[in-house]
């Protein structure tokens, strides 16, 4: 029902994203991408597995009914005792209702062993659902980031067309003036094409990157392209990098599976003992036009098979290999996990000093620009001088933009290694910016 209430919520949204924030986009991600659904189909399947798993536990109740024609008149009722004085019904037409209870009594933990077999599986599927929710916000949110990074990088583009236009009109108005030779136009004019010939390209980037958070979204793609989003940063709450122990879906779901196959030994196992199995029935017999004649029926029984053709070594074989193929495979997880949090960590704090490391090297170039432009205007610099100053600092904008955004999507990924990371923590620990 949650889901439901979430889809109507999302779908009731506008659709026109006036102001789109990371924590909406997340929210519709959630409510449509096909991956979330079917992990939480296979989820629900796996619950109602745990439900027949149980039903063994419980006396079975069956109502039966036939009626059959023979070729040879046939007894109508069971022969319990000879009586001569009384001699037996006989009819070709016979009919019988049943009403049979049956109950397990013993089997060696068998049903037992198959419901905690199901219970880890239903687990299972639960953490792998939360891992392919935690994977599709990682993704949309590095999608979201992405749209921003390239509208920065365009918006650097920009920045430095204009300047390189104001170069070239003021090239052009030194030469008419007789102040400047021919070569500071073309020089200018060159520079001008190259920066026209790198903004096509970060123009094609954000509408690749729009294209995809539209996808990821499930929403038109005219209702995010240009539409203004909302820029983010971390929040102190997330600026700490997490010291704590990994909680990591893809472990927990590795882990449940594994004890999903020692359970399902179990179970293999107790075909090696017999089964105990108790039975009851009211039994009601007639031919299609006597009467009826109902007797209850009580029994104890037991299964034992002596000769199985090997099969129950060889199931119990390979229940054994399984479970040993899943705890191989949970250890395999735990290692997988640890080295993406390193990674993780690793690209977060690379992350923060490239972005520190930038913002420094933005300040300077600016400063730098600043003064080749002064010296240039005054004599002297030459414009070679400004020129290069000028590409160096739409260079350092262009990375302090995609560092900043680096250090959330690398903030991102260690809170999804980690397992903590949901729409809640989206938006707690990631908040806009004024």
């Amino acid at each position: 029902m949650i889901p439901v209430l979430l889809f109507t919520a999302v779908v009731a949204l506008p659709q026109d994203t006036a102001r789109l924030t990371v924590a909406t986009a997340v929210d519709r991600a959630l409510a449509t991408h096909p991956a979330v659904g079917a992990a939480r189909a296979q989820r629900d399947a796996a619950s109602s597995e745990v439900g027949q798993a149980r039903a063994a536990l419980f006396p079975a109740l069956s109502l039966d009914g036939a009626i059959n024609r023979f070729e040879e008149p046939m007894v109508v009722y069971p022969l319990h005792s000879l009586d001569v004085r009384n001699p037996p019904l006989f009819d070709r037409s016979l009919s019988q209702v049943q009403v049979g209870a049956a109950y397990t009594v013993f089997d060696f933990g068998a049903r037992t062993a198959r419901v905690k077999a199901a219970e880890s599986q239903r687990d299972a599927a639960g953490a792998t659902l939360g891992a392919t929710e935690q994977q599709l916000v990682a993704r949309t949110a590095t999608a979201f980031l992405r749209v921003l990074t390239a509208r920065g990088v365009l918006a650097a583009e920009d920045q430095r067309l204009a300047a390189l236009a104001a170069e070239l009109k003021r090239a052009r108005d030194r030469l008419a003036a007789g102040k400047s030779a021919r070569l500071d136009t073309l020089r200018a004019s060159a520079e001008l094409a190259s920066a026209s010939a790198d903004r096509l390209t970060s123009a094609a980037n954000v509408d690749v990157a729009e294209h995809d958070l539209a996808r990821l979204t499930g929403v038109a793609f005219t209702a995010v392209h240009g539409a203004p989003l909302v820029d983010v940063r971390l929040s102190a709450a997330a600026d700490a990098v997490p010291q704590s122990a990994m909680l990591n879906p893809d472990v927990q779901a590795a882990e449940r599976r594994a004890a999903s196959a020692d359970a399902a030994v179990g179970a293999a196992r107790s075909a090696l003992y017999p089964t105990v199995q108790a039975t009851s029935a009211i039994v009601d017999r007639s031919n299609l036009t006597g009467r009826y004649l109902a007797e209850w029926q009580v029994g104890l029984a037991l299964s034992y098979p002596l000769f199985t053709g090997g099969g129950r070594p060889s199931a119990i074989g390979r229940a054994e290999a399984t479970a040993r193929a899943a705890q191989q495979q949970a250890q395999l997880a735990q290692l997988t996990a640890l080295q993406q949090y390193d990674e993780a960590r690793a690209g977060v704090d690379e992350a923060r000093a490239r972005a520190v490391a930038l913002d420094a090297a933005v300040q300077q170039s600016a400063e730098v620009a600043r003064i080749t432009q002064l010296a240039r205007d005054v004599g002297e610099g030459t414009q070679t001088d400004y020129l290069i100053a000028e590409s160096n600092l739409f260079r350092a904008r262009s990375s302090l933009v995609q560092a900043r955004h680096a250090v959330i999507s690398a903030r991102v990924e260690l809170a999804r290694v980690l397992g903590e990371l949901s729409r809640t923590w989206i938006a707690s620990s990631l908040e806009p910016l004024p």
